[in-house]
């Protein structure tokens, strides 16, 4: 088996050019303080905290609320139809 010749070193790397110079920005006076108006319109609302069981009737009615009720014709005389329909 030939012996294979030693690689070549690789060459420095070129020199990175020196970062720039930062800006100078010339110290500007601060602007004066500004009074916020306080009023009703701004003012955060907090709104009041459920007992567990109002929170379990809102989600109970939730889809509840849109159901019709089935007329099942017990009240009314006459055969029920199983219909929806008052008389």
């Amino acid at each position: 088996m030939p012996e294979m010749p030693e690689p070549q070193p690789l060459p420095p790397p070129p020199p990175t050019p020196p970062a720039p110079a930062p800006m100078i920005e010339p110290e500007a006076p601060t602007p004066p303080p500004v009074a916020v108006p306080q009023g009703d319109a701004d003012a955060v609302k907090v709104k009041k905290r459920r007992t567990k069981r109002q929170e379990q009737q809102q989600l109970s009615s939730g889809t509840n609320a849109l159901r019709i009720p089935l007329n099942t014709g017990t009240a009314s005389k006459g055969p029920s139809s199983g219909l929806n329909i008052p008389k």
